[in-house]
């Protein structure tokens, strides 16, 4: 219930706390409970690598010919625009292997853009026609989800990146309290979509 509250409020929640605690599997057990799936392409995994060190390996560059070459992140953009009803969601696993604020800042900027405009939420221009072709936009249908490890191996939130996200700690975990959900029956998604999602 708090990851699908803090969603609602921001398109953008990290999920903080030791290895293993099933941080990646909460953020895809939500997107398939309301039919999100890799599949479908509206649940995606982008594994965070630590030579990141600006925007081109999420948002993508343009080549040596000029032709612009779609990231990750692009990608979904494009699927989500097409398809305003239905959620996207993105997660970013171990996205503190590199600096955040240097891969990611172009979308925290923004995300910070968001506002209503004749019913609607619309941002500043996330890329320009003259790198992507056209001008891309953050659409309000991509929910971002970041799974965190806190060790040496990582790097410390920048106060930006946290100024814009939920964050949701994973501090004790009791895995016993899971054993009730061994004997659940499978079942069919909720026919919910976008709007179940959407800030009012």
């Amino acid at each position: 219930m708090n990851l699908f509250l803090s969603l609602k409020t921001k398109p953008f929640v990290i999920l903080s706390g030791i290895s293993g605690t099933g941080k990646t599997k909460i953020a895809q057990w939500l997107a398939e409970s309301v039919g999100a799936t890799e599949d479908n392409g509206q649940f995606i995994l982008i594994p965070v690598r630590p030579d990141w060190n600006d925007g081109s390996d999420l948002l993508g560059y343009v080549d040596i010919k000029g032709d612009f070459k779609p990231g990750p992140l692009t990608n979904v953009i494009t699927e989500a625009e097409n398809h305003p009803d239905k959620p996207y969601f993105v997660v970013l696993d171990e996205m503190n292997l590199a600096r955040v604020e240097h891969y990611f800042s172009d979308v925290l900027s923004v995300m910070e853009s968001r506002r209503w405009e004749n019913g609607r939420i619309i941002s500043s221009r996330l890329l320009p026609k003259e790198t992507a072709g056209r001008d891309l936009f953050l659409p309000p249908n991509v929910y971002i989800i970041g799974t965190v490890n806190m060790d040496e191996t990582t790097h410390p939130f920048s106060k930006k990146v946290l100024d814009r996200a939920n964050t949701i700690e994973f501090n004790r975990i009791r895995l016993d309290h899971l054993d009730f959900l061994r004997d659940l029956p499978t079942v069919a998604p909720l026919s919910g979509g976008q709007e179940w999602f959407a800030a009012r």
